[in-house]
C-alpha cells in the first residue's frame, strides 16, 4: 500500500504533465481510481476520480493543491515520457511555452537541473527565431530536440518514489456497532453483509432486546463467527447508550455505526476511511442511505437543526422561507447528489463512521437521548469542537426501515423528547430558551397527535 507521501509525489508529476499537455484527464482519473483504494489515501482523490467530468481547470487545481509545489526532480520525472522523437516543431514550441514558467520558478529557487538549464530560454528563443525565418527555426528545433532528448534519458535514471515496507503500515481495525431492538429477520442479512466485508474486523451487536428465538440464532452465529460478539443482555437502554456500550466493548480504531435493518454496500468502508483521512478531529462521516426502490431516503444529508428549520420540517412552515431563508427543511435528500465527499451540517446515525479518538473526545453519544436526534447532537458537538462532518456518496447502505416491533407512537414520543432536549441543551440566549420552551412541546404534541390519528 502507498503512503500519502507517495501519492502526493505522483500527483505532483501528473499536475506537471497535465500542465505540459503530456497527459490527459482519462489518465488522471484512472490513476485516482487506483490510488483511492490505498489505506491513508487523501480525500481529494475522490474528486479526481471524476476528472473527465470536472474538466481540466478544476482537475489541475486539485492536483496542484494535492501535490504541492514541484521541485527539480518532479519536473524531470514529468518529462520522462516526452514523445521527443515524434514531436513536431509546433509540439516543441508549445512544450517550451508551457515549461517556461515552471523553469523560471525553479530558477528563482536556484533549483534548475543541469540537464534542463539550456531550456530556460527556449520559449523566448522560439519567438526570436520566428522573426529571423525558417532556417533559424529549423536550427532551434534541432537544439530543442537534442536538449529534451538528453533530459528524457537523464530522467529515466531517476529512481521512482516507493512506498515504505508493508510492515510499517498498519491499517486501522474497524468495528461495526449494531444496536438491535426486536429488529426481525433483516438483522441477520445486515450481519451477513458485515461479516462478508473484509475491511471490517469486528462486529459488536448490542442486544437492546430481541425475542428468545432470535437471541438463540445470534448466539449460534457467534459460535461460528470470527468477528461477531454480543453485548447488552437484552436491556433496552436506547440507541445512544447502546452505541456507547458497543464502543466500550470494542478494541477497534474506527467505529462504523449502522442500523440493524441496513445492508452495507460493498466498498463503503474504503470510501468512509478515505473521506475521514486527514479530516479535522473529531470527525464524522456519513454515507448515502437508500430504500428498496433505490431512492435516497431522508436523514443522510441534513442541515443544522434550528428553531426555524424545525418549524419548516415539522410544522409545515417552509412557506416562510420567502420572508426568512432560515425557514428551510432539515433534509437535503431531494437535492442533487454531490460528486464526491462534501462538508455537511449533519449525517445520519443509521450510517456513521468515526475514529475512536474522535468518538472518545466527544464522550460518545449523549445518553440523554433515547431514540432520534442523538445523531444531530453529536454532529453539532463535533463541529463546535473544531471537527469535520462529511458526507460521501461513495458509501451507502440499503435501509429497509420500520422493522422493529414498536408502534409509531412510541417512536414519535421519543423523537419529540429528543427535539425538546436538543433545543433546551443548545439554547444560548434568553430568547432561544423561551422559544425552546414553546416550540419543543408544540412539535412534540403535533408528532404524537399525528401518530395517534394514524392509529399505529
Amino acid at each position: 500500500m502507498k503512503r500519502t507521501v507517495v501519492i502526493t509525489a505522483q500527483a505532483r508529476a501528473l499536475a506537471l504533465q497535465l500542465r505540459l499537455k503530456l497527459t490527459d484527464l482519462t489518465t488522471v482519473e484512472a490513476w485516482a481510481d487506483e490510488a483511492i483504494l490505498e489505506y491513508g489515501a487523501p480525500p481529494e482523490l475522490a474528486d479526481l476520480c471524476l476528472a473527465t467530468r470536472a474538466g481540466e481547470r478544476i482537475t489541475q487545481r486539485i492536483l496542484d493543491d494535492l501535490g504541492g509545489a514541484p521541485g527539480s526532480v518532479d519536473v524531470m520525472r514529468a518529462l520522462a515520457d516526452m514523445p521527443v522523437e515524434t514531436a513536431t516543431q509546433d509540439d516543441l514550441r508549445r512544450l517550451s511555452d508551457n515549461l517556461d514558467p515552471i523553469l523560471k520558478q525553479l530558477e528563482r529557487a536556484a533549483d534548475v537541473p543541469k540537464a534542463l538549464a539550456p531550456a530556460v530560454g527556449f520559449a523566448g528563443a522560439f519567438w526570436q527565431a520566428r522573426m529571423e525565418g525558417a532556417e533559424a527555426l529549423k536550427a532551434l528545433e534541432q537544439d530543442v530536440r537534442d536538449v529534451f532528448q538528453a533530459v528524457k534519458e537523464h530522467a529515466a535514471d531517476i529512481p521512482e518514489e516507493h512506498a515504505p515496507p508493508p510492515e510499517d503500515i498498519a491499517p486501522p481495525r474497524i468495528a461495526a456497532i449494531v444496536v438491535s431492538f426486536h429488529t426481525g429477520e433483516v438483522l441477520f442479512d445486515s450481519i451477513a453483509a458485515l461479516e462478508a466485508d473484509e475491511d471490517i474486523s469486528e462486529i459488536v451487536l448490542v442486544n437492546n432486546g430481541n425475542p428468545p428465538p432470535a437471541v438463540t440464532r445470534l448466539e449460534d452465529r457467534v459460535a461460528r463467527s470470527a468477528k461477531l460478539k454480543i453485548v447488552g443482555e437484552g436491556v433496552n437502554r436506547g440507541f445512544a447508550a447502546g452505541v456507547n456500550l458497543g464502543a466500550k466493548a470494542s478494541t477497534a480504531d474506527r467505529f462504523l455505526i449502522i442500523n440493524p435493518d441496513a445492508i452495507l454496500q460493498a466498498g463503503s468502508v474504503v470510501a468512509l476511511e478515505s473521506a475521514i483521512t486527514n479530516a479535522a478531529e473529531p470527525a464524522i462521516v456519513g454515507g448515502r442511505i437508500f430504500g428498496e426502490d433505490g431512492k435516497e431516503q431522508r436523514g443522510a444529508r441534513r442541515r443544522s437543526l434550528t428553531m426555524r428549520s424545525a418549524a419548516a420540517t415539522f410544522l409545515g412552515a417552509g412557506w416562510l422561507r420567502a420572508i426568512n431563508p432560515g425557514f428551510v427543511g432539515l433534509n437535503r435528500h431531494d437535492e442533487p447528489s454531490p460528486a464526491g465527499p462534501v462538508p455537511m451540517d449533519a449525517v445520519s446515525g443509521a450510517l456513521m463512521y468515526m475514529t475512536r479518538q474522535g468518538f472518545e473526545r466527544l464522550g460518545g453519544f449523549d445518553e440523554g437521548y433515547f431514540l432520534h436526534v442523538e445523531d444531530l447532537d453529536i454532529c453539532r458537538r463535533a463541529e463546535a469542537d473544531g471537527g469535520a462532518v462529511i458526507y460521501t456518496p461513495f458509501a451507502s447502505a440499503l435501509h429497509h426501515g420500520a422493522t422493529s416491533d414498536v408502534t409509531s407512537l412510541f417512536v414519535e414520543r421519543h423523537k419529540a423528547a429528543g427535539l425538546n432536549r436538543y433545543f433546551r441543551k443548545f439554547a444560548g440566549t434568553p430568547g432561544e430558551q423561551v422559544a425552546a420552551g414553546v416550540l419543543g412541546p408544540l412539535i412534540g404534541f403535533l408528532l404524537t397527535t399525528r401518530a395517534r390519528i394514524r392509529g399505529k
